[in-house]
């Protein structure tokens, strides 16, 4: 009977390990602030390779992020925070832009993201 459980048990396991959500662990997170024309810092940089959160906060309206050649972005709320995860697979220097309340027209805050070679 023992020996019945524990086949149950095999079979059953993948099944229940991909029900458990994918934890992405990032090595390091950094805090990034947004106001209607600040980022701070206005620069991040890292490595190849280097897996980084963004937390970021909004110390005013509704932002919309986008970090350029990265494909990563997001929609802070007004007054609220947002992490981000970036995992650059290659070097290079990558804008960011964030519109004020998600529109074009409104000032916009820049900063960078860099991306140094060495793994």
């Amino acid at each position: 009977m023992r020996n019945r459980y524990s086949a149950l048990l095999l079979l059953a396991l993948p099944f229940a390990v991909a029900m458990v959500p994918a934890v992405a662990h990032s090595d390091r997170t950094i805090d990034v602030t947004l106001s209607r024309s600040v980022m701070v810092p206005e620069q991040i940089v890292l490595k190849i390779g280097e897996r980084l959160r963004l937390q970021v906060t909004s110390t005013d309206g509704a932002h919309a992020c986008r970090v350029d050649g990265l494909h990563v972005g997001a929609r802070i709320p007004a007054g609220g925070a947002v992490a981000i995860d970036i995992a650059p697979t290659r070097a290079g220097v990558f804008p960011i832009e964030c519109t004020n309340d998600g529109d074009a027209a409104r000032a916009s805050t820049k900063g960078r993201v860099v991306v140094n070679p060495e793994r």
